[in-house]
């Protein structure tokens, strides 16, 4: 085997082992992002994020007047 067929062959070796090793690394990284959004709502946060309304509390006085001000939700 020449000099120029290993060293194509080692190329697409390495080439390959990168490309699975990036796909593994984001399918992780992506794995958690991917499981809350199957689960949030179009129109409301995801569970226990941090602006999500409890609905046993009623609205503060600024509250209220901030909703007035945005007006109707579309």
């Amino acid at each position: 085997m020449t000099i120029a067929r290993r060293l194509l062959r080692l190329s697409r070796a390495l080439a390959t082992t990168v490309w699975q090793s990036m796909v593994a690394v984001g399918a992780v990284q992506l794995a958690g992002e991917t499981a809350r959004a199957d689960s949030r709502l179009a129109d409301a946060p995801a569970p226990g994020h941090p602006e999500r309304l409890r609905p046993d509390v009623p609205l503060t006085a600024l509250e209220r007047a901030l909703l007035k001000d945005i007006g109707p939700a579309r």
